[in-house]
């Protein structure tokens, strides 16, 4: 018997490895430079601009700063470094042009930001080590494309070279794919990104105690069990929600109020404990930052948007200012503050609803969204609407315009979660106030500078909640969609009928899929689904407190709204209150009692007849694989509670499927590849790996070239 020749083998076994890269299933994440659940979704690319141009100002972009440069913290440096890369770039096409003259030029067009975040580089004793960036700065071009077409044109080279383009569409994509590469080539800046904007995912459509008996009367935190949770919440501690939004109004943590002692207040700068005003007492970058800050603006700079309210500034103060034109429509606050009432609202009778954490969470209110004006009485407020940044002359007119909020860019974002990762515990530097940050908001191209500062949080033992999205497709949504980031779905109020096609008459969630569900809660219409979803919550016609002060749930300043922003908010208060109650859990603790014990009958439960419901859009249509695509369940309060007090109930409480998902584990097909930990193991279903063409074609492969070695082998005849 013949031994395969050692180059043979090799050859064998690279041929193995390389098939295992290109159809191996599982999560190959180190082929991304972003951290996300799901492979095959893009960041914005020259390729696929036309697709993300709307949702960028065409002027900002978003630069990663490496450690080995700290230099680079310097504004007016960056900014000269940048021009200066930007002359050589041009050099290389026109040899005889004044590098002096184009880099000067360049400077006029540039501004420059920069987020230096201090905690970045702190090693926890998880393990997780230091980050190879130091922060973030933005790169902003303030005449955009066309002005640095301007720029060009003055070269008679390039200007020859950009007169051949003749589509201005064309010369923006061009001039793109240059400036992108001419970033990416400073040396000290790690990559480069457009700045996008994110939407706010708000849908366009008696001996008991008494806490208890409001818990039970609402459908939504009736339906998750939050009753139950009373003894355990007068007894726990308190965490901490930071609501990253468009603002949350501070005029509900009065006496009586809804959010009565419930905002988060930093002692090191509060006046009431000796912080000193106009100065930054504790250090984190940030001047007055006692009630949250204004992530929305350029830390330190001065906010051109409407006036605030006494009492506050342009950096944080006594919580977020909101617009006087308050109620159920107002633009101004109104997505925020409905956000923040859900999580920790409605701890006194008078509130007229009730939040998931009342008593053991505390909100730290963080705006992204742009502070905007636009004319009263305008038809279409968004197109008339203004939103000025740093050099702009507007000014703002209370008797003719409104306060609205504007979009959620990615360099705000990445300004309030390093805010999220500055602030620490007064005389602990090593401890983070924020234990859960709720996100309801969101955008469908990922970036790579949210993914790397969400993987710092995390790694700081910060829990990330994130909405799915509102538009009823399977695109993933960022930041819902990255690495560890809890994605939430939303289920409607309304329960499935076997002799009913659509919903009840006023429900806003008519059925939409095929298929039983008797009994069984629906998708909510509007609600994404995919296998990049973790969990499902109530987020059909949810009331919460909006803009006014005034907490009477039969007053215009209360309302119903409905959104995955809506369901987002149930699993971040829900989180924190497992921490207020089992204060040693760590955040990736909490993400797996979540949803290794969430409520998994009420959305896949098997129906009388033995088959397994179809709660619209439960499954996804692979062939011969069903895929859950609403996550691991419905979210519930009570399991959670019994796998922390008493673990013997939860076994009891939890069905079988329940208990066959391991937690985190909720996204079972990547780039094809069938990832069976929970199939394989799912008692209601059967499945079959072997349909899954790329195990096919490998073995097919496989058997190809090991018969073709054996062939060529000497001394074969």
């Amino acid at each position: 018997m013949r031994v395969m020749p050692f180059e043979s083998f090799l050859k064998l076994a690279s041929t193995i490895i390389a098939l295992t890269v290109l159809f191996g299933c599982g999560d190959r994440k180190s082929l991304y430079d972003v951290e996300q659940k799901v492979s095959g979704v893009t960041w914005p690319t020259q390729q696929n601009y036309p697709r993300w141009k709307k949702s960028w100002d065409g002027e900002s972009w978003i630069v990663a700063l490496v450690r080995e440069r700290q230099g680079l913290k310097s504004r007016s440096y960056l900014k000269g470094v940048v021009a200066g890369n930007l002359a050589l770039a041009m050099q290389r096409e026109d040899r005889a042009m004044d590098t002096d003259f184009f880099a000067s030029e360049f400077a006029r067009q540039l501004e420059t930001h920069v987020l230096a975040i201090q905690n970045f580089e702190r090693t926890l004793a998880s393990g997780a080590g230091p980050a190879s960036l130091f922060g973030f700065a933005e790169v902003r071009f303030k005449s955009g494309l066309s002005g640095l077409r301007n720029v060009l044109m003055a070269s008679p080279i390039w200007s020859k070279k950009l007169s051949s383009l003749t589509a201005v569409e064309e010369m923006d994509k061009y001039l793109l794919g240059w400036v992108w590469n001419s970033l990416e080539s400073v040396d000290g800046i790690e990559f480069a990104e457009p700045n996008l904007e994110s939407e706010i995912q708000q849908d366009t459509s008696a001996n008991k105690d008494e806490l208890a008996v409001r818990f039970e009367k609402q459908w939504n935190t009736a339906l998750i069990g939050a009753d139950q949770l009373v003894p355990a919440m007068r007894k726990g501690n308190t965490a901490i929600v930071a609501v990253i939004d468009t603002g949350v109004d501070n005029a509900y943590d009065g006496a009586g109020m809804a959010l009565e002692n419930r905002l988060y207040r930093n002692p090191a700068e509060d006046p009431a404990k000796g912080g000193k005003p106009q100065v930054d007492d504790d250090g984190n970058g940030w001047v007055d930052d006692y009630v949250g800050v204004n992530a929305s603006i350029p830390k330190g700079e001065a906010d051109l948007g409407p006036p605030t309210v006494p009492g506050s500034n342009d950096v944080g103060g006594a919580g977020v200012p909101c617009a006087q034109d308050s109620g159920v429509s107002a633009s101004a606050c109104g997505h925020g503050t409905h956000v923040a009432g859900i999580v920790a609202g409605g701890a006194n009778a008078s509130a007229g609803f009730v939040g998931v954490c009342p008593l053991n969470c505390k909100i730290l209110p963080i705006r992204a969204a742009k502070r905007c004006f636009a004319p009263k009485g305008s038809q279409d407020a968004g197109k008339a609407m203004i939103c000025p940044r740093s050099g702009d002359s507007v000014s703002f007119d209370p008797n003719t315009q409104i306060e609205m909020d504007g979009g959620i860019s990615d360099l705000a974002q990445l300004q309030a979660l390093g805010y999220v990762l500055d602030l620490t515990v007064p005389g602990r530097p090593d401890l983070l106030v924020t234990n859960v940050v709720n996100l309801s908001i969101g955008k469908y191209f990922s970036s790579r500078a949210l993914s790397f500062i969400a993987r710092r949080l995390i790694a700081n033992d910060v829990l990330l909640v994130a909405a799915a999205g509102n538009q009823n497709v399977e695109i993933p949504m960022f930041p819902a969609a990255y690495r560890d980031v809890v994605a939430v779905c939303s289920t409607s109020h309304d329960i499935g009928d076997s002799d009913r096609t659509t919903e009840p008459i006023g429900s806003s969630d008519p059925k939409l899929g095929d298929g039983d569900v008797r009994g069984r809660r629906l998708k909510s219409r509007f609600s994404n689904f995919g296998d990049w979803v973790d969990i499902c919550a109530p987020g059909s016609n949810i009331l919460s407190i909006v803009p006014g002060g005034n907490v009477d749930s039969k007053s215009s300043l209360s309302g119903h709204k409905s959104g995955t922003s809506q369901a987002s908010p149930h699993v971040a208060g829900l989180a924190a209150l497992i921490k207020a109650i089992g204060a040693g859990l760590t955040a990736m603790d909490i993400r797996s009692i979540l949803l290794k014990y969430a409520n998994f009958d009420l959305l896949y439960g098997k129906l009388a007849d033995g088959s397994l419901a179809n709660a619209d859009f439960a499954f996804s249509p692979y062939k011969d694989v069903k895929v859950f695509m609403l996550g691991s369940g419905m979210l519930s309060a009570v399991y959670p509670l019994y796998a922390l007090t008493d673990p013997a109930k939860a076994r009891e409480f939890v069905s079988q499927a329940s208990t066959a998902i391991e937690a985190g584990d909720t996204n079972q097909v990547t780039s094809g590849c069938i990832v069976s930990n929970i199939a394989a193991n799912h008692p209601l279903k059967s499945f079959e790996t072997s349909t899954s063409l790329p195990v096919v074609l490998l073995l097919a492969f496989f058997i190809f070239k090991l018969l073709r070695m054996i062939k060529k082998e000497p001394g074969r005849g």
